[in-house]
């Protein structure tokens, strides 16, 4: 384990396996097959019970974590910090699963989407009801859970209708909107409500990170599944390539702007200066910038290889056969 994961990770890690916990024991009363099917969840989405030792899926670690990140920084105790933890599991797995029965794919089982949708709502209150705990009803935690919830929705909604915008990272946070509640029911806890401006920037800068990483990594998968306007890294390749729009974006083309133009690096740069923002934001949690410098450092890495494979290339002198049959395809 890095310096930097240490710091966001390795010290939570004894959190970890008390949140899954917690979160299965609240789901055992389901009834069945709601049970099996919320235990199956559970079990994929929890980093405890993997066996690799690395961590993997960023986005459900700020899920489980944010709120013992922003422990220091708001005074709040364990417990809170706990229930939002577990609040946030359920959440999650409530997004998950409507994203999920949006996929057109999912439809083509109807008793499984019927299972689904069932399930998701059993989780949002229960996530509603972990929350309930400190915020009641009348708490204004709500109103921003209904801000986040309209960016979720809105983002959701409009997928595909917009390319994504690697330069705009509010844009590419709306998906993960909700993420922030915990934080923002934190700061409120605390009495500084007058920061929540600041967090949300913040925690945006950080989603937007944690999309293009993503985007990056799924960019083969959305191209053959024709989303190509959902995956940010994807517009940034054929900015750079300056395709006519009635031009089909092709994996050939896409390997042209890696390795040709650099378009992975332009994509490191982006994450870089997320990352410097953060670092000149005042009260940002020591835990979400190493989070934060360990999705960058994983981006440079892949960009490192992706250049030294080009100077290896170009030594042994296949560069120029690979720049030729990228061009000629």
């Amino acid at each position: 384990m890095n310096g930097m994961r240490e710091v966001w990770l390795g010290r939570y890690e004894g959190e970890l396996a008390r949140i899954f916990a917690e979160a299965t024991d609240g789901l055992s009363a389901l009834p069945a097959p709601l049970a099996d099917l919320a235990s199956s969840l559970l079990k994929s989405f929890n980093p405890v019970a993997s066996n690799s030792g690395e961590a993997g899926g960023g986005t459900n670690y700020i899920c489980f974590l944010l709120p013992f990140w922003f422990k220091e920084l708001t005074g709040c105790g364990d417990d809170l910090c706990r229930e939002l933890a577990v609040g946030n599991v359920y959440a999650m797995l409530h997004f998950f699963l409507l994203d999920d029965v949006m996929d057109a794919k999912a439809v083509v089982d109807l008793k499984e989407t019927r299972r689904a949708l069932a399930l998701g709502q059993m989780l949002h209150e229960a996530f509603k009801r972990r929350y309930g705990y400190y915020f009641p009803a009348e708490s204004p935690l709500w109103e921003r859970y209904e801000t986040y919830l309209a960016d979720w929705a809105c983002a959701v909604a409009d997928e595909g209708d917009q390319k994504a915008d690697p330069a705009n990272p509010a844009a590419l946070a709306r998906k993960s909107a909700p993420v922030k509640l915990c934080a923002a029911g934190m700061l409120l806890v605390s009495g500084r409500a007058e920061r929540l401006p600041q967090m949300e920037e913040a925690l945006d800068l950080a989603l937007a990170t944690l999309q293009l990483s993503d985007d990056w990594a799924d960019w083969r998968e959305d191209l053959a599944e024709d989303g190509e306007r959902r995956n940010a890294f994807l517009t940034l390749v054929r900015r750079a390539l300056e395709l006519p729009s009635n031009q089909p974006l092709e994996e050939r083309l896409v390997k042209r702007g890696i390795y040709r133009i650099g378009c992975l690096r332009e994509l490191v740069g982006i994450a870089k200066g997320h990352h410097e923002k953060l670092v000149n934001m005042p009260e940002v949690p020591e835990a979400l910038l190493a989070f934060h410098a360990d999705i960058v450092m994983g981006l440079e890495k892949d960009a490192i290889e992706t250049e030294e494979r080009v100077d290896q290339l170009a030594a042994e002198g296949g560069l120029s056969m690979l720049l030729s049959n990228l061009s000629n395809k």
